[in-house]
């Protein structure tokens, strides 16, 4: 199967998720930065698993309000703006992909690599030299979304996938695209631009799912991609245990980012480790 034969299949997938009014309204409200609490309140309270899902995280023993965390108000509040639009993305989209067919796919794992991604260049993006600071709305739903294919991929292609996944558990210096497209002629990043055109996300976006493993394209809406591309290599390190993280000390100079100000902000994430995992084992319940 040649990789433009591999494209149409997906895009003609017909078990390939569509974005439902329902989730693209959702998407829509947490992209925006101007959304007040009580509107982002009242859109989600209309989704009874997110709003279900979001009072029992505030209620959590993590953030100390057991019991006493009623409405969704009231979880905002607890949990703060980007913690509420992290679940509800994360909610919105994990229940339209099947993943517990690929035994060998993390869904804990790839979702806890997401939400720390977003929160880190959410936080890092203040920092950009300000003539190459990308656009804030469009930074944190970015990182949420960079590494889509593979859940498409997961989804539509089970058994093949879960033989890339052990042949790149086996040999973990290889990247695992290539592992992909031993299998499948595709990797998940190209999965990932085909799925969002199809759902019409915006540009940025499908660049950064195209580019976002390398460090040197220029193209449009470059600032993004490589801020994403740092981000989404150290959730990976920190995730994976790493006691030394690569400082990306080149990749940040071209940013403008100081180095201590990067690194702040990844021991801040870091330190959030916890309350990180937390919000993705709610996207891989039932």
């Amino acid at each position: 199967m040649s990789i433009e034969q591999s494209r149409q299949e997906i895009q003609r997938q017909k078990e390939l998720p569509t974005l439902s009014p329902d989730v693209s309204r959702i998407l829509t409200s947490c992209e925006s930065s101007d959304i007040s609490a009580k509107e982002l309140a009242d859109i989600l309270g209309e989704s009874p698993t997110i709003a279900a899902r979001l009072l029992g995280l505030a209620n959590s023993s993590f953030f100390g309000q057991q019991g006493k965390v009623h409405s969704l108000s009231h979880a905002i509040s607890v949990l703060g703006m980007v913690t509420v639009k992290s679940v509800a993305i994360g909610l919105a989209l994990s229940g339209m992909f099947k993943t517990d067919r690929c035994a060998h796919f993390d869904v804990q794992r790839y979702w806890a690599s997401t939400v720390m991604t977003a929160l880190m260049s959410n936080a890092l993006h203040a920092h950009i030299q300000q003539d190459l600071r990308p656009p804030s709305d469009s930074v944190y739903m970015t990182g949420l979304l960079h590494n889509l294919g593979l859940l498409a991929l997961v989804h539509l292609y089970p058994d093949k996938m879960d033989a890339a996944l052990i042949a790149y558990g086996e040999a973990p210096t290889r990247k695992l695209g290539d592992h992909i497209r031993d299998h499948l002629e595709l990797d998940h990043c190209e999965a990932g631009v085909w799925l969002g055109s199809k759902w019409h996300l915006p540009e940025d976006i499908l660049l950064v799912m195209k580019y976002h493993y390398g460090r040197n394209y220029r193209g449009e809406h470059w600032p993004l991609v490589l801020l994403e591309a740092i981000c989404a290599s150290w959730a990976n390190q920190i995730l994976d245990g790493h006691t030394e993280i690569d400082p990306e000390t080149e990749a940040l100079s071209v940013l403008g980012v100081p180095p201590d100000k990067a690194e702040k902000v990844r021991e801040e994430i870091g330190d959030k480790l916890e309350a990180i995992r937390e919000m993705a084992s709610l996207f891989s319940k039932d």
